[in-house]
């Protein structure tokens, strides 16, 4: 019983994985896009620009974890999950705009091609971990987790039968 409920586990996780991951890749599609129209096409420094592409993804990216990823999840605290993504998504953010800065401030790598390489080759790896680890935990939680109600609106009934009592009994 318990080795079937860590493989159902881990397959859930691993789908979860894979649809963040394409929701991920769209979001950095969407970020390379509008940093480096920032960058080329404004006299914003590599680091406000890298935070204007950022913020472009992080919209794109609550609407595909949202309505994809998450969907089944509850809805019914939509402030609070927005204002949960919006904070991990600035912590993301900085965690990104970090690596960028370092490399511009620091290291003295002023191009393009260095903005893009510390914010998609190093901070994006980093901020991506991130973000998955507390969207699923956080942001958007399984039905009965983070005081959502295991009925919850949009909750896999399957999903809900499967769930263990809350409390053993002796």
């Amino acid at each position: 019983m318990l080795v079937a409920k860590v493989v159902a586990t881990v397959r859930k996780l691993y789908a979860e994985m894979l649809k963040f991951g394409v929701v991920g890749a769209i979001g950095v599609l969407t970020d390379i896009g509008s940093s480096n129209l920032l960058w080329q096409l404004t006299g914003l420094s590599h680091t406000v620009a890298a935070i204007g592409g950022t913020c472009v993804a992080t919209v794109t990216a609550y609407i595909g974890n949202r309505y994809w990823v998450f969907r089944e999840r509850p809805a019914d605290a939509r402030r609070r999950e927005m204002a949960m993504f919006a904070l991990i998504s600035l912590i993301g953010m900085v965690i990104e705009v970090g690596f960028v800065y370092v490399g511009d401030h620091v290291l003295g790598f002023h191009s393009v091609a260095a903005a893009n390489v510390a914010k998609f080759v190093f901070g994006l790896p980093v901020a991506g971990a991130f973000r998955f680890t507390t969207s699923h935990l956080f942001v958007f939680p399984e039905a009965g987790a983070a005081g959502t109600d295991a009925a919850g609106a949009g909750a896999d009934p399957a999903a809900v039968g499967e769930q263990e009592p809350l409390t053993e009994s002796a």
